[in-house]
């Protein structure tokens, strides 16, 4: 008998963690951020950011471009097509996991709705 249907799936380590899953969700839903933005919009610290968005470069999944703007170092930021790939993998992954556990409740609670609260049902000595 396998158990291969029992295994919940698990998600990409890489993108898991959350300095890291903040920076690709953030940059999943624009073209590009620069470094100051994305220190904002994520709450990280300047050493922190510079390394997740080194750790997520060396990785493959995200772009990152640095000129020389008005004499000052302007790091821009986007995903790559791997990248993109990888955090639209990563929430169908947590799609799934959360469509096993609803799943998984449905059978242990009959009459259990999303709440996940059984109905309480009387016994017949005191329902009469």
């Amino acid at each position: 008998m396998s158990n291969k249907g029992n295994i919940v799936p698990s998600p990409n380590r890489l993108v898991h963690e959350p300095a890291r899953l903040a920076i690709l969700t953030v940059l999943s839903s624009c073209a590009s951020a620069d470094f100051i933005f994305l220190l904002g919009v994520t709450g990280l610290s300047k050493g922190n950011l510079s390394v997740q968005l080194t750790n997520l470069e060396q990785a493959g999944l995200v772009a990152i471009d640095k000129e020389i703007v008005e004499k000052k170092m302007r790091t821009t930021v986007r995903l790559s097509k791997r990248g993109l790939g990888e955090i639209d993998q990563y929430w169908k992954t947590m799609d799934a996991i959360r469509a096993r556990m609803e799943n998984q409740k449905s059978r242990l609670q009959p009459g259990a709705g999303r709440t996940g609260l059984r109905t309480p049902r009387l016994s017949p000595e005191i329902a009469n």
